[in-house]
């Protein structure tokens, strides 16, 4: 585990993402830290407190924006560019490999529920990729695995749930991608995963109803 970035970092800024409005103290925060170190800090704190309040994601994630978009955010002093020194790109290159740290399975958790840390981390990627925090193969690779897994296991069902979750959140974004899967290829290739009885969960088989509808009528 990386050393806290100043003494009692992991602490203050898990308290700052507690509170109703979390920018103010944030900021305040990264300002008088301006340290890579300190911005991993802060996008850990972030992807724990999603992990534990999975129904703040959204919110969790326009704060980063918010904080992104502060005329007050500071530079990062030792960020590794010699060209961009600024929060934005220190977010993008340090929530990048938070996802594709992130972006797995626990034994632990093997459901499809709210509290699947691996689910709620899918939500995240779709989050920067919607926002424009963060990109990485990784996040576009997880969603393109989630499309063509073969066969009846606990990850698959995880991995086309994941795949929804991000294309529900994105999906009019991603689809438009030349890098990946046009609209019509998504379509088929969710409709393959469902007549293979990959999804279990209820929940999910009308996810892929509801997306599979979005898909066709646009």
């Amino acid at each position: 585990m990386d050393e806290e970035a100043f003494p009692g970092a992991d602490d203050l800024f898990r308290k700052a993402f507690g509170l109703s409005d979390p920018t103010p103290e944030l900021l305040s925060l990264i300002k008088a830290h301006p340290t890579e170190a300190a911005v991993r800090d802060l996008l850990i704190a972030y992807i724990l407190e999603a992990e534990e309040n999975p129904s703040r994601a959204y919110a969790l994630a326009s704060v980063l924006v918010a904080l992104r978009d502060s005329p007050d955010a500071p530079d990062i002093e030792d960020l590794e560019r010699v060209d961009d020194y600024s929060l934005a790109v220190a977010f993008r290159v340090k929530l990048a490999d938070l996802h594709s740290r992130y972006l797995i399975f626990d034994d632990d958790n093997k459901t499809v529920s709210p509290t699947n840390t691996y689910l709620t981390n899918c939500l995240l990627s779709a989050l920067s990729l919607k926002y424009d925090l963060a990109w990485c193969p990784a996040q576009y690779h997880e969603i393109k695995d989630g499309l063509i897994v073969q066969g009846n296991s606990w990850t698959n069902e995880l991995l086309v749930t994941g795949a929804c979750i991000q294309l529900l959140t994105i999906g009019s974004k991603i689809v438009s991608d030349t890098a990946f899967y046009s609209g019509k290829e998504v379509l088929t290739k969710l409709r393959l995963q469902q007549s293979a009885g990959i999804v279990k969960d209820e929940n999910v088989q009308k996810l892929l109803e509801v997306f599979q509808f979005f898909l066709h009528y646009n």
